[in-house]
């Protein structure tokens, strides 16, 4: 999993500043939010030039459109569920032209750990997680990667699944719960770090 940089408080300034026409704004925000939009997708879709397209296609629409674009305080949300729908327009489409290889609410939180990363935990161990987390429901498996690796709350999970704020809530203790039975609780720390790498 890519490494997290430090989070700015001053996005909505940021995009109000693209909005006016601001290029330097625009340049920020794509530099910092392009490899947290490409993580995501590719969790969505394995086809990374498709990933890289609906990329470039939102942040096209976003310029074209900048004078008309809402104000937001939660940008990271924002660009997520833009992506996750411009995503699904292109696989609905190809889905038109040939048959998909994956279905559309897949999602595949496939577990990288860097050797620095794993140093002091064995081999056996960082199986076990992954093959904890792929025996995950794929909504359950979104659910983690948002809480852990990227900047949402319960409420704005809840509108990128189109579920309640609770129900997020209920299925992240509830899957944690299960990874505790599963891996013990040795092997929960070692999970919660690798989402805060």
């Amino acid at each position: 999993m890519a490494e997290k940089s430090e989070y700015p408080s001053n996005w909505p300034i940021e995009w109000n500043q693209f909005k006016m026409g601001n290029q330097e704004s625009f340049r920020k925000i794509y530099d910092f939010f392009f490899d947290r939009l490409y993580w995501y997708g590719s969790k969505i879709s394995p086809d990374s030039e498709l990933v890289e397209d609906c990329i470039q296609e939102l942040f096209l629409k976003l310029y074209t459109n900048r004078e008309n674009l809402s104000e937001t305080d939660q940008l990271e949300f924002y660009l997520l569920k833009s992506l996750k729908l411009t995503i699904y327009q292109k696989l609905r489409y190809q889905n038109r032209l040939e048959e998909l290889s994956q279905p559309l609410d897949s999602f595949n939180l496939e577990l990288v750990v860097e050797t620095d990363e794993s140093e002091g935990c064995d081999t056996e161990r960082i199986r076990m997680v992954k093959e904890s987390i792929l025996s995950l429901s794929p909504a359950a498996q979104e659910i983690l990667y948002l809480k852990f690796y990227s900047n949402l709350g319960y409420k704005e999970i809840g509108k990128m699944m189109g579920v309640q704020p609770d129900s997020v809530k209920k299925q992240v203790y509830r899957t944690i719960g299960r990874l505790k039975e599963i891996l013990a609780e040795k092997y929960l720390e070692f999970f919660i770090m690798c989402f805060r790498a």
